[in-house]
């Protein structure tokens, strides 16, 4: 990756804190069991990572807001009882928000924005 092609790192300095924090609640939710699985809780924890992926589609990481989003949607999901909220679907969510969190502490010491490093959790 050039100079010209990196992220601008600057806007994600300024709200990775906030970020962090609406990570760590939503994924606390989860890995409580969601208090096993009640919409009301998937709700909460869906509510934070959406204003997550909204913080990473304004800094600009395009390929993790894309991943951000189909979270988002399963959570989503998951909270309206469209998809159910079973043990392994909630450790996915919970292991794909800790992926986000890993992803941008990366990228903040030095690591290039390569998002497909996400896919094994697409499987």
């Amino acid at each position: 990756m050039t100079n010209a092609t990196a992220p601008d790192l600057g806007p994600l300095t300024w709200v990775k804190g906030e970020i962090d924090a609406a990570l760590s609640r939503a994924r606390e939710i989860l890995d409580r069991g969601a208090a096993d699985a009640d919409p009301a809780g998937l709700q909460f924890a869906h509510t934070h990572l959406h204003q997550v992926r909204g913080a990473l589609a304004i800094v600009g990481l395009d390929g993790l807001t894309q991943f951000s989003e189909q979270l988002d949607r399963m959570l989503g999901e998951m909270a309206s009882q469209q998809v159910a909220g079973t043990p392994d679907t909630l450790r996915l969510a919970s292991r794909c928000i800790a992926a986000i969190g890993n992803y941008l502490d990366e990228l903040v010491r030095g690591q290039p924005d390569q998002a497909l490093r996400l896919f094994d959790l697409y499987s």
